[in-house]
């Protein structure tokens, strides 16, 4: 009888210590939420419930674009390379590198095959136009001073 208590003490043991391991891999691989942001910011901004309606209405009817296209870019990428992408974000944030310059050393990091290169670059396509079709319909039901107020505002592209 003790030796099968001693079992079970042993197995809730060995449960307890592996439980949380599997499930912090598990949360980690999933995508993130891209309209996320733009939710807080929303939620953030004092807006007239009428308003607040409509907004609500825009997210609702683009965040599944905005996710099916963030899962086009997680498929692409393996755990690892996951990983190896946001460690590479941290360290340029840290160093204050320049876009070009950190772009560079986040496709080092990830060590993408051709393959991957190329799908990537596609499924990033999509997530861009997502998020364009999104500010393009919040600003619809914005006025000028909230769209601005909240950073919805298109940026512009400096020619060099």
């Amino acid at each position: 009888m003790t030796r099968l208590l001693h079992l079970s003490l042993l197995a809730i043991i060995a449960l307890a210590i592996a439980s949380p391991a599997f499930a912090a891999k598990k949360n980690k691989d999933k995508g993130h939420d891209p309209a996320a942001a733009i939710k807080k910011k929303l939620d953030a901004a004092d807006l007239p419930s009428d308003v607040r309606e409509k907004v609500n209405k825009v997210l609702a009817d683009d965040s599944p674009k905005l996710k099916e296209a963030q899962a086009k870019i997680d498929a692409v990428l393996t755990s690892e390379q996951k990983q190896a992408k946001r460690t590479a974000q941290k360290d340029a944030k840290a160093s204050g590198a320049k876009r070009k310059e950190s772009k560079a050393s986040l496709e080092a990091a990830m060590k993408l095959t051709d393959d991957q290169k190329s799908k990537l670059s596609a499924a990033e396509s999509d997530l861009k136009s997502a998020e364009a079709t999104l500010k393009k319909d919040l600003q619809a039901v914005l006025t000028p001073d909230q769209v601005e107020k909240l950073g919805l505002k298109a940026k512009k592209k400096n020619k060099a």
